[in-house]
């Protein structure tokens, strides 16, 4: 698990991640996982979208910005 938050995979995926997250916690992961970068309407309605995805999706995603993240430190 990462920093991210809890259910965000903290590494590299090497098969679907599962599990079921509803909506509104897909959400608060993504959110999570943006803390500190400033959003647009365009930006803040997109990440709604990726919530609304299956949790599959919206986990990888959120483990690809956590992980980037985590990576540029100290750049």
């Amino acid at each position: 698990m990462s920093a991210a938050g809890a259910g965000v995979p903290a590494g590299p995926l090497e098969s679907d991640p599962g599990g079921f997250v509803p909506e509104a916690e897909r959400s608060v992961l993504l959110a999570e996982v943006l803390g500190g970068v400033e959003l647009g309407a365009w930006d803040r309605r997109v990440a709604g979208w990726l919530a609304g995805l299956d949790t599959s999706t919206a986990l990888t995603i959120a483990s690809w910005i956590a992980r980037t993240r985590e990576a540029g430190l100290g750049r």
